[in-house]
């Protein structure tokens, strides 16, 4: 059985399942469960979504990101900032 008709069918038995309930409170309570469970599972996809596109940085987001770190390097030397080593940095983690 394919992952497709098996999904088909749970769908079928489901749908056969609400027919055959004859109260209202129970149609509105299910219809609530069911638009939060959709509303959960597309919150959880927009946000893998955007973890993904987090992931990838341009090659001219990178150059600013360097940039970024000498200038702030330079300045600290040329202004006499004392800045954290690397093993300093690692501490903190």
């Amino acid at each position: 059985m394919t992952e497709n008709s098996a999904l088909a069918m749970q769908r079928e038995a489901l749908i056969n399942e609400l027919r055959n309930v004859d109260d209202i409170g129970v149609i509105q309570k299910t219809q609530r469960y069911l638009n939060r469970a959709l509303a959960a599972v597309k919150k959880a996809a927009s946000k893998t979504q955007e973890e993904d596109e987090e992931e990838y940085i341009s090659k001219e987001e990178l150059e600013q990101r360097y940039l970024r770190a000498f200038t702030q390097m330079y300045r600290a030397k040329k202004e006499g900032w004392k800045l954290k080593s690397a093993e300093e940095l690692l501490n903190e983690l």
